[in-house]
């Protein structure tokens, strides 16, 4: 079996000129993408205004100036690290929809995984907890995770969690441990909780709600 990945190809780039075409063609692809969700915004935009430094430095170092040189190839550095960054959120973001992989401008590609590879059924997360932040419209979910989960699904409700109609996603995280919710409205709010894994999701954790100033 395969899943779609994003290749880490930008790493071996050692020409100025091909690792500022990736880095713009990225850009291109972020740039109002609509598979992509607010969670990834301020990652995204830091990243455009690096991109953006870039290629202004890139064509003064064109004339060959040593600190302006030095300056291209430490935004390069910068860059690596934030597309390192924006190629973990976006798979773990787009794994319930993974050919949006391609619309990012990152290389995909598809990793082989070996049949024979048993792996445990994903359980319902045991000690979901849910806390009101202290910001409005924020709670923070912490969870234990399970060998084969990849991400982290957040479901809640605004009326009666014995409804399953009531129930509407909210958001993946990649970290159980800190999953930051945010934009939620004032009042008590339920949410639940279920792993995420290369065969699909496992079963819901239990209902928990908390009030949301």
């Amino acid at each position: 079996m395969q899943r779609r990945m994003i290749k880490r190809d930008f790493r071996q780039m050692r020409s100025p000129a091909k690792f500022l075409a990736f880095c713009k063609k990225v850009q291109h692809g972020l740039t109002d993408n609509p598979n992509l969700s607010e969670s990834i915004a301020a990652l995204r935009q830091q990243y455009f205004e690096k991109v953006d430094s870039l290629d202004t430095t890139y064509h003064l170092a064109l004339d060959g100036g040593r600190s302006v040189i030095r300056e291209r190839e430490n935004l390069s550095q910068e860059i690596g690290v934030l597309l390192d960054q924006l190629a973990s959120v976006l798979e773990a973001e787009l794994i319930l929809n993974p050919d949006a992989l391609l619309t990012t401008g990152f290389t995909v590609t598809q990793e082989r995984r070996s049949p024979n590879r048993v792996r445990l059924p994903l359980v319902a997360p045991p000690d979901l907890n849910v806390a009101n932040a202290g910001e409005r419209g924020r709670a923070l979910a912490t969870a234990s995770t399970f060998p084969g989960a990849i991400v982290h699904e957040i479901h809640i409700n605004l009326k009666d969690p014995s409804v399953e109609d009531d129930w509407f996603h909210k958001a993946i995280f990649p970290d159980s441990q800190n999953m930051v919710i945010e934009s939620l409205a004032a009042g008590n709010t339920f949410f639940r909780m279920r792993h995420q894994g290369h065969d699909g999701p496992g079963p819901w954790s239990g209902v928990v709600s908390t009030t949301i100033t």
